[in-house]
């Protein structure tokens, strides 16, 4: 065998193990398919979850990447929760209380009062949170929020509005977070989903709406057809975070501390976004000309009062009695 055979040989050895090596990297990387309850892009509460896809790309690079798949384009918005637990996507990120019909309560962290809503990796309520979830085939990850009192749940109305008694008897478009809150008094909770409540509040079909302020409201026009935004904020909305829990326990050690990372990033990125969103919005709102009515400080008091008790009555429906108990003290309720 002449030299330049020889060589030519040891070329495609070398170019051979190369590439096996190149292909046994490859392997290695985990790819996790994201789909999400609203569309990144126009939502600012989407972005959490896009925030949290880049801290895991960037953090994980080589190792594991999360591909965003889309939102009710792909699979239809309250189908996803179960199609996650199901395999159809790896990861998933949307409104907590979207969970309730597959993790009944598991989005009792709308009452905390932590910075954080669940108190991140490693605290005691994020912990039982992973382990109430990983009883559903769910591996939690998240709430990430704005600090207490920021990016919260408001109500809009068509009517002057000074204490809870002026909504009695009033038809109210609400999220499913906020029927109880509205049943507790006297008002009558409409389901409407998000794109018919510019008409519905345009026509008088509804007399208000809720909606966390800081995801996008102006992006609706609905400044154009509201008079007031109530002063007065309910629970803590954001965004939720979570995975396939067959899929998390497939991850080694190394990946699954690579996105308890990312989760710790998007969270700390929330607690300033939703401000910045909250203030901008409503900037936008009052250049609309719409009223921010204020409440005062005994009135305030009152309608949070009924508001987190609507909601705990809620929680005790659908919570074992240990849950409850556990729970309660997890929120300082005891």
């Amino acid at each position: 065998m002449n030299k330049a055979i020889k060589a030519a040989l040891g070329a495609l050895v070398v170019a051979a193990l190369s590439s096996t090596a190149t292909i046994a990297v490859a392997q290695e990387k985990v790819t996790l398919r994201m789909v999400g309850a609203f569309p990144i892009g126009p939502s600012p509460t989407a972005e959490i979850g896009n925030k949290f896809m880049e801290a895991a790309n960037r953090l994980g690079e080589g190792k594991v990447e999360i591909r965003y798949l889309g939102a009710s384009d792909v699979v239809p918005t309250f189908d996803q929760p179960e199609a996650l637990v199901n395999g159809v996507f790896d990861v998933w990120y949307g409104a907590p209380n979207y969970w309730a019909g597959v993790v009944p309560g598991g989005d009792f962290t709308e009452l905390s009062d932590l910075k954080v809503p669940d108190g991140g990796p490693g605290s005691e309520t994020y912990e039982y949170l992973v382990d109430m979830f990983a009883e559903k085939g769910v591996r939690y990850l998240a709430h990430a929020a704005g600090d207490v009192g920021v990016g919260t749940h408001k109500l809009s109305t068509n009517f002057e509005v000074g204490s809870v008694e002026d909504l009695q008897g009033k038809k109210i478009r609400v999220a499913p977070l906020l029927r109880h809150f509205v049943e507790a008094v006297g008002a009558e909770p409409i389901t409407l989903p998000p794109s018919d409540i510019f008409l519905a509040i345009d026509r008088g079909t509804v007399d208000g709406f809720t909606w966390p302020v800081a995801d996008g409201y102006t992006n609706n026009g609905w400044e154009e057809v509201t008079e007031n935004l109530v002063d007065q904020p309910m629970y803590r909305s954001g965004a939720g975070l979570a995975m396939n829990l067959d899929k998390w326990e497939s991850l080694s050690p190394e990946v699954q501390d690579i996105l308890t990372e990312a989760v710790v990033e998007a969270q700390t990125f929330a607690q300033d976004w939703f401000l910045k969103n909250e203030q901008e919005q409503i900037e936008k709102m009052k250049a609309a000309g719409m009223e921010i009515l204020p409440i005062s400080e005994e009135e305030s008091e009152k309608w949070t009062e009924i508001a987190n008790d609507a909601l705990w009555e809620y929680y005790q429906e659908v919570l074992t009695e240990d849950q409850v108990a556990e729970v309660s003290r997890l929120l300082g309720r005891e």
